[in-house]
């Protein structure tokens, strides 16, 4: 499953929740979130806060484009290049 999430404080600082698989992907400087995977809810054994926000392809991708909006690259990166980049992550990362 994608979700976004931020990362939590502790004693030693930031650091990454327990519930994150793998994280640290696509941050968002606007808001300080950052894109993972965590295990679906139909095996996922452990709570996850209400505040993630669990995220599709689809709706990776209009987060992506926004950011990219709001944040252009200089030069600027093709909506398609976006689209495209989120397609191998998804891919690599076994989501649908």
């Amino acid at each position: 499953m994608i979700i976004e999430y931020k990362l939590h404080m502790g004693p030693g600082g930031m650091f990454c929740p327990n519930w994150v698989l793998d994280g640290g992907y696509f941050p968002n400087p606007d808001d300080f979130s950052l894109v993972g995977t965590t295990l679906n809810d139909d095996v996922r054994e452990f709570y996850l806060p209400d505040s993630v926000v669990q995220l599709t392809r689809a709706t990776l991708k209009e987060r992506q484009l926004g950011i990219n909006a709001l944040h252009p690259t200089t030069p600027p990166t093709p909506n398609a290049v976006i689209e495209a980049q989120v397609d191998a992550w998804c891919d690599s990362h076994g989501e649908p």
